[in-house]
């Protein structure tokens, strides 16, 4: 092509596209007018330190790390809006983004997340972008219910197991990443607005950081009817998820109940009960063969599990008086049955036994739960193998958390908790360490937090929380030593 007609192209290219900006460009200055264009947001920072960390050693540690979350929203018209969240720096530790050599929980905070310390990478073992659309989906408002498709938040009830990842509702630390799906969701009020009646139908999709990452195959088919008025909300989430992978066939159910018997007592309940069958390794592993060879199947029962959370809340100004109770199941003592833990990580009924340290697992590795798994391990069966997420072994617990919150003005709170925690009689855990099962293996501690938010302008928050463990006979060596664990986190947001 000579210049003359490479002059040519250019210039036709050029004017058709300033046409084509001429043409549109009113329709699309009032799509992204201001009044139709809505940002909101936070900032955060936090410094956490640990004294103890590791229970013994005199292990102590201290970081920063901080998180920008934008949460622009456009809104097309009346009745359709899209939403997006993207995250800056997300949950970054200060000073080191990269080594996944290193961790919080050894000491050494050099991994690129703060996400639940132990975890230094993605699941694809890359680090965290710094810039990263995390959700975008579209909302539409109709006559007849609310539609939604995209990846989104999900979450259901008090976050026990799924919650859309805002941290500030939590209590004792925040939601690092909360759940998220892509998912084509139904709501509706079949007898109107002013009806009782909610019913939601679900497609999903749960969303992992690699798209190679056999995970992402699962299918979860969603049904919640529902009940409300001015006294009380009713919801039963009803679900079936399938995974071809790993042969996956879960059954789930969630009761989620919100209360007001009286003037100023609210009772909140989450209970949950799963049930099913899958193959914890995939066909071609070596675990899988070693498995079918010890159980005679290679195909697991989830233990029928049930659990959840209570809470009670009685408010007499300025103070409010709150019990939580709550029960999360795993037994794990049949050889041929697989272990559930259903409480997500972002669910923070302490700030340090079951938040920061990741204390509720400590019978650890597959190796301490179940005699078939310790076989297959010694065997080295269990390497370089997928387990699907609905089998991370761990063992019951209940705790008991009741709180004081002062609010003297909406400038300011402060809240008082005291926690005592158990397990159960870690039969295996304690085979495996020599000991004899009963009191002294299932006390998992007590544990004092104290907490401080003030409101220094109309978006700035300050805030602090202080927690101190009792480590119980579980985490005690061979020796009757475990060290009390101190944690301090001082706590920066700006809301917008």
């Amino acid at each position: 092509m000579n210049v003359k007609k490479r002059l040519l192209f250019l210039t036709i290219i050029a004017t058709s596209l300033i046409g084509l900006l001429s043409v549109s460009s009113p329709a699309f200055a009032g799509l992204l007018d201001a009044s139709n264009v809505k940002l909101g947001g936070y900032y955060m920072a936090r410094e956490v330190y640990f004294h103890n960390i590791e229970l013994k050693n005199s292990e102590n540690t201290s970081y920063f790390y901080q998180r920008l979350r934008l949460e622009p929203q456009l809104n097309i018209n009346e009745d359709i809006v899209i939403k997006t969240q993207i995250d800056m720096l997300d949950d970054v530790l200060w000073g080191d983004n990269v080594d996944p050599g290193n961790s919080v929980y050894n000491g050494n905070p050099s991994n690129n997340s703060a996400y639940y310390p132990g975890s230094v990478t993605t699941p694809d073992g890359t680090g965290l972008l710094n810039i990263n659309v995390t959700r975008v989906w579209l909302e539409y408002h109709s006559p007849v219910g609310d539609f939604s498709i995209g990846r989104m938040p999900y979450g259901f009830g008090l976050g026990v197991n799924y919650n859309d990842g805002d941290g500030f509702k939590n209590e004792w630390g925040d939601a690092f990443y909360g759940n998220t799906a892509d998912q084509i969701q139904f709501a509706t009020m079949p007898m109107g607005k002013d009806g009782p009646l909610i019913t939601v139908l679900n497609y999903a999709k749960m969303k992992s950081n690699n798209i190679n990452n056999p995970y992402d195959d699962d299918d979860w088919y969603t049904f919640i009817p529902g009940y409300t008025s001015k006294v009380a909300t009713v919801l039963l989430l009803l679900q079936h998820q399938e995974q071809n992978l790993f042969k996956k066939n879960i059954n789930y159910a969630e009761l989620y109940a919100d209360i007001k018997p009286i003037e100023n007592l609210k009772l909140l309940v989450d209970y949950f009960y799963i049930s099913g069958s899958l193959m914890p390794f995939t066909a071609s592993s070596a675990a899988s063969q070693a498995m079918q060879s010890v159980l005679g199947t290679n195909k697991l029962k989830v233990v029928d599990a049930q659990g959840g959370v209570f809470r009670g809340t009685y408010s007499m100004s300025p103070l409010d008086y709150v019990l939580e109770i709550g029960f999360s199941p795993a037994n794990g003592t049949s050889g041929s049955d697989i272990e559930t833990y259903p409480f997500s990580n972002d669910y923070n009924s302490s700030l340090i036994l079951f938040n920061n340290t990741g204390l509720a697992a400590p019978g650890g590795p597959l190796s301490l739960n179940n005699p078939t798994y310790a076989s297959l391990n010694a065997a080295g069966s269990l390497n370089n193998t997928y387990m699907p997420p609905t089998s991370v072994l761990k063992d019951d617990f209940v705790y008991f958390a009741p709180m004081v919150k002062f609010i003297p003005a909406d400038f300011l709170k402060a809240k008082l908790q005291l926690m005592y925690a158990e397990t159960n009689d870690f039969v295996n855990y304690a085979q495996y360490l020599g000991r004899t099962a009963g009191k002294p293996a299932r006390d998992l501690g007590y544990e004092a937090d104290f907490g401080v938010d003030t409101t220094l302008s109309d978006n700035f928050i300050f805030g602090f929380q202080t927690g101190y463990l009792i480590p119980g006979g579980v985490f005690k060596d061979a020796t009757g030593k475990a060290d009390g664990v101190f944690a301090f986190v001082t706590r920066f947001t700006v809301l917008f």
